[in-house]
């Protein structure tokens, strides 16, 4: 379901508001230092770990094109407002701006002997936390269970020690960002048709010749 023009903006503007603030806190190293001292110790024993695995897979990239293709498959009346690739083309988007982001600000992992999963590039904001949000949204027309399916695979990068809190909570707004300017994109056209069919010929107008 997606929001109204003026909430998808205001949304959009908040997320990228937070997200502003939070990139400029984590260039500070000591915030990592204390995210380091306060986060729970990582998870230990192999079927823990595997566990939490599967769970972050949830947010890999392999799930999110998968679980997008699938969407994008369906017929027209159920694919949901956008053209047929219009998820595809929203999930690309997202990991490229995501991609940028993070190697702009490049900031570091967690020591690699507290890791208990392989990982790539830099932290933040974290890849599997906002694919997850945004895949998953578009997947399910759902904002409420793709977010419950993010913080999922939030926590499970945590327990993991793929990322710090900051990585994850970054990844969370990220993922609101795209999806508030996705809102934005698709409801604007059918908001100036809309305008175009309501609109009375005028002094200084037109309209439909049926008004």
């Amino acid at each position: 379901m997606t929001a109204a023009p003026g909430a998808a903006a205001r949304t959009a503007a908040l997320d990228v508001l937070c997200l502003g603030l939070l990139t400029a806190a984590v260039r500070d190293e000591r915030l990592a230092g204390w995210e380091d001292r306060w986060s729970p110790a990582p998870v230990r024993g192999g079927r823990a770990v595997r566990a939490w695995r599967a769970v972050g897979a949830a947010g890999s990239a392999r799930v999110a094109w998968t679980v997008v293709a699938v969407r994008c498959a369906l017929p027209p009346h159920r694919r949901g407002p956008g053209g047929r690739l219009a998820p595809a083309a929203v999930l690309a988007a997202a990991g490229t701006g995501r991609r940028l982001l993070s190697r702009a600000v490049d900031r570091p992992r967690p020591p690699a002997e507290e890791r208990r999963t392989r990982v790539h590039g830099a932290s933040f904001p974290s890849r599997h936390t906002m694919t997850a949000l945004v895949a998953w949204a578009l997947a399910l027309e759902d904002r409420r269970a793709a977010t419950g399916i993010c913080c999922a695979v939030a926590a499970a990068r945590l327990a993991l020690r793929a990322h710090r809190p900051a990585d994850v909570l970054g990844g969370w707004l990220f993922g609101r960002t795209c999806l508030a300017l996705a809102d934005l994109a698709r409801r604007a056209p059918r908001a100036d048709r809309a305008r175009l069919r309501t609109r009375r010929p005028g002094p200084d107008g037109w309209g439909p010749p049926w008004r």
